[in-house]
């Protein structure tokens, strides 16, 4: 692995290993059941942060499953959650692909291609990352809620009458 490749792998994992928790450790220091944790892994909608040598998971997880129970609190099904999960999960999938592709295209090659060393190359990727992924979280964030505001007005108004 080339020093950008080593690099810019280094600040997508960039949590500290020993702040890593196997499922079980999740489930404990959440006070979320594990096998609650367990359907959401099967789903594919609580995703690892590494598989070597098990999977591990970061703290913050704990918070998107939690917004989901404060989700089937306020009167979602669970059954209804996990479906919308998992469409929200196949949906994503392209684009994020779409998203990296995109990253390698535009910046990276150029970065690698123009860089004088590989280590330069490094520095200029992770800063670039630690640029853009808060910018698409607020931004594919940010439309989503608008999505969501926009349909419910729609619905409402259709109510009306």
């Amino acid at each position: 692995m080339d020093a950008p490749d080593a690099a810019l792998r280094k600040a997508i994992l960039a949590d500290d290993p020993g702040s890593l928790l196997t499922l079980p450790e999740l489930a404990e220091h959440s006070g979320l059941s594990l096998p609650l944790l367990e359907a959401l892994t099967r789903e594919g909608l609580l995703i690892p942060r590494t598989d070597d040598p098990e999977p591990r998971y970061h703290p913050d997880d704990a918070e998107a499953v939690r917004a989901g129970l404060d989700l089937v609190e306020a009167g979602l099904p669970l059954g209804e959650l996990l479906d919308l999960a998992r469409k929200a999960d196949q949906a994503m999938r392209p684009v994020a692909e779409a998203a990296v592709d995109a990253f390698v295209r535009f910046v990276r090659d150029p970065v690698e291609g123009s860089s004088p060393s590989g280590e330069e190359a490094a520095a200029k990727l992770v800063a670039a990352l630690e640029v853009m992924l808060p910018a698409v979280r607020r931004l594919v964030g940010q439309h989503f809620s608008r999505l969501l505001l926009e349909d419910a007005r729609r619905r409402l108004s259709e109510d009306r009458k």
